[in-house]
Order: structure tokens, then sequence, then C-alpha cells
């Protein structure tokens, strides 16, 4: 009797280890998982900074320099001074060559024999 109850009582003190471990495991996981999310989270923020110092400082300029303002109506606007001139350089494209009428026609699946 006394060695059932020793028996049952490993065998419930090695389940509850088991789920212990598995609580554990998870958990761990879990964490691992967040810090790695937290990480990213903190790489696409420095990102976002310098973006945010870029974009500041393109504003500054803009409001500061008349050449900055320029700039950036030429290469966005298109804008030109009066008296330029604008010389388009276009790529000649070659002219359709026709698909031959003959490779058009269908092939029959299946064929009667006569």
């Amino acid at each position: 009797m006394r060695r059932l109850t020793l028996l049952t009582v490993a065998v419930l003190l090695l389940v509850g280890l088991g789920v212990l471990s598995g609580v554990v495991t998870r958990g761990l996981a879990e964490l691992e998982a967040a810090r790695a999310e937290q990480r990213g989270l903190e790489r696409h923020r420095a990102e976002l900074e310098r973006d945010i110092a870029r974009m500041e400082e393109t504003l500054h300029r803009l409001e500061t320099d008349p050449e900055a303002v320029e700039s950036v109506a030429r290469r966005d606007l298109g804008w030109i001074r009066p008296g330029e001139e604008v010389i388009l350089l276009t790529t000649p494209t070659p002219e359709p060559t026709p698909a031959p009428t003959a490779a058009l026609a269908p092939t029959p699946l299946l064929r009667l024999a006569r």
C-alpha cells in the first residue's frame, strides 16, 4: 500500500513537472517572440525618426533657401524659367510585326477516320 502511494505521488509529481515545463517553455518562447518583435519595432522607429529628420531638413531648406524651392519646382512640377527650352528625347519603338495567319488556324483534337 505504501508503495502504491509513493508511486502515485511520483507519477503526479512527474505529471506536474511536465505541465510546469510546458508552461515555462511556452512562456519563454512567447517572451523571445515578444523581444524579437520589440527589436523590429525599435528598428522601424529609428527608420521613421530618420525620415522625419530628413523631411524637417527639407522643409527648413524650402522655407529658407530659394534655390531649394526652384529645385523642387523644376524636379516635381516640371517648371522652367522664361526663355528656357525643354528638349524631350524619345526612343523610337519598332513597328510590331504581324503574326503569321497560318499559325492561328486551330488544330483539331480528334480526327474522324473515313
